[in-house]
């Protein structure tokens, strides 16, 4: 089921069935998302959740107390995005201006646990906020959101540093200083607002999420998209959930009053 959100600015479609995601994004009467299309997989469209992990996880392996469990390699040779952005979510919640959705973390997961994620439209932007709470195991836990913008036909997206990735694509410590063009790379600490122009409509992203990936490089869209953590920091740097412990972060999607000429 779709559910659509609306006010004097924006539509938002919301979709319970393919990964609780933002399936559309229309503002001032203009989409700025991608939407799913006949060539469309479940990686490469909308706006979805990023749950328990986000970006790659090397090998598709993630350890926990010296023992190692095999992810579904979604970008092979590595496990990527989560588990949950394909399947189908549930709906707890939904009034005329937000919706909030639950699911549980699925058999590839091998740690149990659950997800929530709060999709709300208000007058000048999309506040989502994803929560992830650990079952009866402790768990590593990432979040994040994977939003595929069309193309913008301009973008101010500068970051203090950007962490290198290795020759299988995996995000280093190494750092270095860069602007966010023509890449697939994770970068932290924005120095300015993230800003995209989109057919037309100024978007203002923010979150209180630590890293961000920019994926830049196909013709037709860009992706910037908020984690809680690197590619990998599951296994690198883990954020460790014990039993019923939750992690929560939020994302906003803010537009500007008017549409450019």
């Amino acid at each position: 089921m779709v559910f659509t959100l609306s006010n004097d600015s924006a539509s938002v479609s919301v979709d319970e069935v393919h990964g609780g995601r933002l399936a559309s994004l229309r503002i001032h009467n203009t989409e700025v998302l991608l939407t799913q299309g006949p060539s469309a997989t479940a990686l490469t469209w909308g706006c979805y959740p990023m749950v328990p992990y986000a970006g790659r996880v090397r090998s598709g392996v993630v350890r926990l107390n010296n023992v190692d469990y095999q992810l579904p390699l979604v970008l092979p040779p590595h496990a990527a995005h989560g588990t949950v952005f394909a399947q189908p979510w549930n709906v707890a919640d939904a009034t005329t201006s937000r919706v909030d959705l639950f699911t549980d973390l699925g058999l590839q997961w091998p740690f149990g646990g659950s997800v929530s994620h709060r999709i709300e439209l208000r007058e000048d932007r999309i506040h989502m906020e994803l929560c992830v709470t650990a079952g009866d195991y402790a768990m590593p836990a990432q979040v994040g959101w994977h939003p595929w913008f069309c193309k913008p036909s301009h973008a101010s997206l500068i970051f203090e540093s950007m962490l290198q990735r290795d020759e299988h694509g995996i995000a280093t410590s190494r750092c270095e200083r860069t602007d966010a063009v023509n890449v697939d790379d994770c970068f932290f600490n924005p120095v300015a607002p993230l800003s995209l122009t989109v057919n037309g409509v100024d978007l203002v992203l923010s979150s209180d999420c630590s890293h961000w990936v920019v994926y830049d490089l196909p013709t037709n869209s860009t992706c910037v998209e908020p984690q809680s953590g690197a590619p990998n920091e599951i296994n690198d740097s883990p954020v460790i959930l014990a039993p019923g412990e939750s992690l929560t972060r939020w994302f906003d999607i803010a537009w500007t009053g008017r549409l450019i000429q």
